[in-house]
């Protein structure tokens, strides 16, 4: 039996991945817009940047998600290759579109402070770590992390956190104590999360 070529190899295997990269993008706007963002919680990276933009500018998160990710799928580009910049910017467009969908909607867990943590905190990492684990990012954040994974003995997820540790920070002067705190666990929980699903 003749085997494909490298090439169509490629699409095959692109094919079996980019439902997973949407699924997982789907998985984090919900996250994002259904859970943290209704209760004043952050994610970080880009993400947690556009967050807080979108919240005292009024812009429409999706559309920030999409213009500050742009320097750094161009980042991935020149590092980790043509194929990553695809899966990458597929990733990127998919949370910008799920963002978009469900920007407005009720919230739900209102009230129950630690079940949204958790719940926040592990649908965070798990729509991260699979869209990751099937070669694309959702976060500009994330391509530094992998960069620095390949480079040193830190995991995505451990490099993810450090990177966002000056966000939090930033997020502790507009939110307060209890906002930046309780974000900074929920995405503890959500890299904890994303390096369980990548191994």
């Amino acid at each position: 039996m003749k085997s494909l070529s490298p090439y169509k190899m490629y699409f095959a295997e692109l094919a079996f991945k980019i439902p997973w990269i949407f699924i997982g993008a789907s998985i984090t706007a919900i996250s994002l817009e259904v859970i943290l963002i209704p209760h004043g919680l952050i994610d970080g990276g880009i993400t947690g940047v556009s967050m807080m933009l979108s919240e005292f500018g009024d812009y429409p998160l999706s559309l920030l998600l999409f213009i500050f990710n742009i320097p750094f799928i161009l980042l991935g580009l020149k590092y980790l290759g043509k194929r990553f910049a695809f899966s990458a910017t597929f990733g990127i467009i998919s949370l910008t579109l799920s963002t978009s969908i469900l920007e407005r909607r009720t919230p739900f867990l209102e009230g129950n402070s630690l079940l949204e943590l958790i719940i926040g905190g592990i649908l965070l990492g798990l729509g991260i770590g699979i869209v990751i684990r099937n070669g694309g990012v959702l976060d500009g954040s994330d391509v530094l992390a992998l960069l620095i994974a390949r480079r040193t003995h830190l995991t995505v997820g451990q490099s993810i956190f450090i990177i966002n540790i000056f966000i939090f920070l930033f997020a502790l002067l507009l939110f307060g104590w209890k906002g930046a705190v309780v974000s900074i666990i929920t995405y503890f929980i959500a890299v904890t999360i994303v390096d369980m699903v990548r191994s």
